[in-house]
């Protein structure tokens, strides 16, 4: 009999701790697999005692789940092979032959793209987008490319072009990522296929969050993919109507990386005290991200869009301590106040005046065993305004500082 697969997703501008929440959650699953994006993204595990720093290595995989790499997903084989020395080599891992490699020149392009611009998006520079970029131009180098003849052609008209626009060429190590990538080059979509057929459980973890997306985040200040339950198939080949639970993770506060509309932000003491207590310095880049109240105008609009029917809260210990807490209930705009309404559009969020509602702080998550009275009272206003329930709740880094509300 078919089970349903289930997806995990970021509910807000990334860095919302899907990685916590996949690691603890994987452990109900058979596989776990990436569909989206590439290095730029950072996933943090605390798992047993010990760290780890994923950027394209599905989170599940220190949980014995067999970790897929999809057809979606960007790769650097350079990152990929250090990410492999933090694993013990025991772990299962099939990367999709379909997935595009990053070009060691792709990373100057993106950054010279990136110095053009008046208004910079903040791209981590690794070359993502000009490898996504390169994909649609049907100029794109594939995993399976590296093992087939005609690579030496491909790799010189993608010179070529790149030279054209001022840009080094700098060769790829062929030979050396063969050498990595060999042991696990496989077709993702049958893999995922026979899985599902074989009733084995697969839960997919995207990168990044609804608000990067593509075509549904704040563009031109988004990422280069599909974020959310729109790129499941697209990334993997998994037809995204077998999808059951779509969980968004969302943390206590907003965070935001790099330039772009940010409505709920806030600054001084607060934020500086936000930023340390929650360590919001991004895992690939190190930049020190903005940080604001939970916006739950743009949480409904992520949970809509989305289809996340279940959120799993995180740091709602990095809140603790505070007198009030604020929530960004409303945006007023010419006068008027939208609590329901959400253009994601940049122009349209400079637009917006945001209005805070302040809760009770907690001095502790919890006492006793139970969830402190007043954070319960926060999370039942975030679970009326956002529209889905808090399953999980995340008070620290490590696998056990978790709270299943059952």
């Amino acid at each position: 009999m078919h089970v349903s697969a289930d997806l995990v997703c970021g509910l807000q501008w990334g860095d919302e701790g899907k990685g916590k929440a996949v690691d603890y959650i994987s452990k109900n699953y058979d596989v776990v697999a990436r569909f989206n994006g590439g290095d730029n993204a950072g996933h943090t595990v605390v798992h047993q005692g010990s760290t780890y720093k994923f950027h394209v290595i599905p989170s599940g995989v220190l949980r014995g789940c067999l970790g897929v790499i999809g057809s979606g997903v960007v790769l650097n084989p350079s990152s990929l092979e250090e990410e492999l020395r933090q694993l013990s080599g025991d772990e299962k891992i099939v990367i999709s032959k379909r997935a595009h490699l990053i070009l060691p020149s792709y990373k100057l392009l993106d950054q010279k793209l990136e110095s053009l611009k008046g208004d910079k998006v903040g791209t981590t520079g690794r070359g993502i987008g000009p490898a996504y970029a390169f994909k649609a131009f049907r100029f794109g180098v594939r995993v399976g490319d590296l093992f087939q003849d005609g690579l030496e052609e491909k790799l010189s008209e993608i010179r070529r072009l790149v030279e054209s626009l001022n840009v080094e060429w700098i060769q790829p190590d062929v030979n050396h990522w063969k050498e990595v990538l060999a042991p696990y080059v496989g077709d993702d979509y049958k893999v995922l296929h026979e899985a599902y057929l074989e009733g084995r459980r697969i839960l997919f973890e995207a990168a990044q969050g609804v608000l990067l997306d593509l075509d549904f985040g704040t563009y031109p200040f988004v990422t280069s993919s599909y974020t959310f339950t729109n790129g499941v198939h697209a990334g993997s080949g998994f037809n995204a109507k077998e999808l059951g639970d779509i969980i968004g993770v969302s943390k206590a506060y907003t965070t935001r990386v790099g330039n772009g509309a940010f409505p709920s932000e806030i600054f001084g003491e607060t934020a500086d005290h936000i930023r340390e207590q929650g360590a919001e310095f991004g895992t690939t880049t190190g930049r020190p991200r903005r940080v604001g109240w939970l916006d739950l105008v743009a949480l409904r609009y992520a949970v809509r869009v989305s289809g996340c029917n279940k959120v799993f809260l995180t740091k709602v210990d990095v809140l603790s301590g505070l007198d009030k807490v604020g929530l960004i209930t409303s945006y007023e705009v010419d006068g008027q106040r939208y609590s329901d309404w959400f253009d994601f559009s940049q122009g349209a969020l400079e637009l917006v005046k945001p209005i805070v509602e302040w809760c009770n702080g907690w001095g502790s998550v919890l006492n006793e065993g139970k969830l402190n009275a007043n954070l319960l009272a926060f999370m039942e206003a975030v679970e009326g305004a956002a529209g889905a329930k808090i399953q999980w709740v995340s008070y620290g880094p490590s696998d056990h500082e978790t709270l299943c509300m059952l």
